[in-house]
């Protein structure tokens, strides 16, 4: 796939997503199936043939998004020209002097959102991620993301501090809203079931003071285009109880997200039942932890 994206043209690429789709969606079944019944939670119940349609349908936006990463590491331009909407809520922030914990889920083009972000006059962005436990995943992953200033979450006990500071120098931090990874979480309605998703977001924010921006980029239907959503900036209360703080602001971003996925399910990428997420994957040691 790398290869092809490095020697054709975009409008080619895009016209060959259904190929490369069509062999992860035969590789990998039980993928497939969870995401038919992923879909199902969201959609409500299909005839078989539709059940199929709209898993490949979802293959198939995948698949793009993993083209434009691809094509960002081989060194061509951005692939798509987003559209922007409601990019003031960031640049009222800014001029306040603010930053903001910038938050998006597993959906449409997330994956460029660093590179598009940086491309507007946004201030600084650091992205809070989860070291991933396979080293040899991780060294494959890097390469992606030399691009980026990450501080891993998982990997040290200052992480949040570095994060903090970073906040109230009047910058952004971006963070994933939908995996648990093992840290603090809360059950929320979605779609009517109780889901976990992580207080890292909304406990970032209270600390610090800065709003939650949730943040979306959304693929048009030619997946040639795309939309760039900035959500109204979220407050966290900063009462006497906190947990309950916390877990509010946690529940009116959850609210936000639901909102994006009902409106676009194909483009929802989480490959394993929502609803009981596998337990996370031990994480691997610090250096100065190995024996």
């Amino acid at each position: 796939m790398m290869l092809g994206i490095r020697n054709i043209s975009h409008p080619m690429q895009r016209t060959t997503m259904p190929f490369w789709a069509g062999i992860f969606y035969v590789l990998v079944p039980r993928a497939r199936r969870i995401v038919e019944q992923n879909l199902e939670r969201v959609l409500g119940p299909a005839s078989p043939l539709e059940t199929k349609a709209r898993s490949f349908r979802l293959f198939v936006n995948y698949a793009q998004s993993i083209a434009n990463v691809y094509c960002l590491h081989n060194g061509q331009p951005v692939p798509v020209e987003p559209t922007t909407v409601g990019q003031e809520h960031i640049q009222k922030l800014q001029a306040e002097g603010r930053g903001a914990v910038v938050v998006t889920g597993h959906m449409g083009f997330w994956q460029i959102a660093p590179i598009l972000m940086q491309r507007k006059s946004y201030p600084p962005l650091t992205m809070a991620m989860a070291q991933e436990p396979n080293q040899a995943t991780a060294e494959w992953e890097q390469q992606f993301r030399e691009k980026f200033r990450i501080v891993y979450t998982t990997s040290s006990p200052f992480a949040t501090l570095e994060l903090a500071s970073v906040l109230r120098k009047g910058e952004l931090v971006g963070m994933q809203m939908d995996r648990v990874q093992g840290g603090p979480h809360v059950l929320v309605p979605f779609f009517g079931r109780p889901a976990p998703f992580p207080l890292g977001p909304a406990t970032l924010a209270r600390a610090t003071g800065a709003p939650i921006v949730p943040t979306f980029i959304i693929a048009g239907g030619d997946r040639a285009s795309c939309t760039f959503y900035v959500e109204e900036p979220i407050e966290v209360r900063r009462t006497r109880d906190r947990d309950t703080d916390v877990r509010e602001a946690t529940a009116r971003m959850v609210a936000v997200y639901e909102r994006y996925v009902r409106l676009h399910p194909e483009q929802w990428f989480n490959f394993f039942d929502f609803w009981n997420p596998p337990p996370p994957s031990p994480r691997p040691m610090n250096p100065s932890q190995r024996p």
